[in-house]
C-alpha cells in the first residue's frame, strides 16, 4: 500500500496480527524499515518489491527497528538475496541481533531462573539464524535518500535498548515499529491478541515523552492500523495511561499482599484488571511487569526475596 509517493507500506498476517514493513524508495538510497520473520521476505518482501519493479539488489540498507524475531528474523534472507544490501539497526541491539544465543538468554528467556518465566526455544524458529551488522545507529543520523529527502533516525528504547524510529521530515511521519503499544498489540480482526511488552519503564516513558515533543502528523508501527493527527497524540496517551494504570493496580496489590507474591502471581492476578486480551496469553506481560517490579525496587518502594522463586513486597 503507498503511504505517500514513494513511501509504502508492506503487510502480511503473522500469528493472527498484523506484520508491517516500510519502504522508502529515493533516488539515491532505498531504504527498508524492518524485516519481519525469517520467511517474510521471500514470501512478502520480494514479490512487493517486484510489483514496483524493484529487486532485492535494490535494497541499500535494511534497519531492524529493534531486536525481535518478527522484525529483524528476515536479515538473514535479504543478505543472502543482496549481499551488497547493508544491515542496520540500533547500537544496543546488535549483539542480540548477530547471536540468536545472546537474544535468546538476555531477551527471550532472562527471567526463567528466578522467576520461572520465560520461554521455550521454539520461539527462536522465526529468527534462528544471526548475521553480521554493518550500520549501527545511536539516533541522531540522517540518511539522504533523494537531494530534497533526508529522513532522521531517532534512539526510541523502552521496548529493547537499542530501539530506533525513523522520522521522515518530508511527510512529517514517524516509523515507530513496536516503540509505543497503547493498549497492547491488536488481532486482524479487532481484538486484543497480548498486553504490551515494553521492558524498562522509565526509557518507555521517556519515548512517549520524546515523540511527543516531535512535529509528527502521522505515525506508523510494526502492528498498528497507521495513525494521522489527532489519533497520534491519542496513542501516546494511552500508551503513558497504561503505564500509570499498571503502578497503581500494583501498588494496591502489593498493599493487599503483604507476605508478598510471584511475578507469576502478581501477572496472572491483575492481567484480566490490565486488558481483553485471553487469559492464555496474560503471561506475556511478565516483560512489563518485571520492569514495573524493578522500577519499584530501585525507588525503595518494594523488596525483593532471595529464594526462587522470588517475591515481591512492599518495603
Amino acid at each position: 500500500m503507498q503511504l505517500f509517493p514513494n513511501v509504502y507500506e508492506i503487510s502480511s498476517e503473522f500469528g493472527g496480527r498484523w506484520l508491517k514493513q516500510y519502504l522508502l524508495r529515493g533516488q539515491d538510497k532505498v531504504l527498508l524499515l524492518d524485516t519481519g520473520v525469517i520467511t517474510t521476505p521471500e514470501t512478502v518482501i520480494f514479490p512487493y518489491l517486484e510489483k514496483l519493479g524493484l529487486f532485492p539488489r535494490n535494497i541499500t540498507m535494511a534497519i531492524a527497528l529493534h531486536v525481535d524475531g518478527d522484525h529483524h528474523g528476515g536479515l538473514p534472507a535479504i543478505k543472502n538475496a543482496s549481499a551488497g544490501t547493508l544491515l542496520g539497526c540500533g547500537r544496543a541491539d546488535v549483539a542480540l541481533i548477530e547471536d540468536p544465543d545472546v537474544c535468546y538468554a538476555k531477551r527471550m528467556n532472562f527471567l526463567a531462573e528466578k522467576h520461572g518465566l520465560g520461554f521455550g526455544r521454539e520461539v527462536m524458529v522465526y529468527s534462528p539464524e544471526g548475521r553480521k551488522i554493518d550500520a549501527p545507529f545511536s539516533g541522531g543520523e540522517t540518511i539522504r535518500l533523494s537531494p530534497d529527502w533526508e529522513i532522521e533516525v531517532w534512539h526510541v528504547p523502552g521496548h529493547s535498548e537499542g530501539h530506533l524510529a525513523i522520522y521522515d521530515r518530508k511527510n512529517r511521519a514517524a516509523f515507530t515499529s513496536d516503540a509505543v503499544q497503547s493498549n497492547g498489540y491488536p488481532t486482524v480482526n479487532g481484538g486484543v491478541a497480548f498486553g504490551p511488552t515494553y521492558y524498562e519503564v522509565n526509557a518507555y516513558l521517556n519515548t512517549v515523552h520524546l515523540l511527543e515533543s516531535k512535529p509528527i502528523d502521522h505515525m506508523f508501527g510494526g502492528h498498528w492500523p497507521g495513525m494521522h493527527g489527532d489519533s497520534v497524540r491519542k496513542f501516546l496517551a494511552s500508551t503513558r495511561a497504561f503505564v500509570e494504570r499498571t503502578d497503581e493496580l500494583l501498588t494496591a496489590y502489593l498493599r493487599d499482599h503483604r507476605r508478598g507474591a510471584t511475578l507469576k502471581q502478581i501477572i496472572l492476578d491483575l492481567s484480566p484488571k490490565l486488558g481483553p486480551w485471553p487469559q492464555d496469553m496474560a503471561l506475556i506481560l511478565q516483560f512489563a511487569m518485571y520492569g514495573h517490579l524493578t522500577r519499584m525496587e530501585q525507588g525503595g518502594k518494594v523488596r525483593r526475596s532471595t529464594t526462587t522463586p522470588v517475591t515481591y513486597a512492599v518495603a
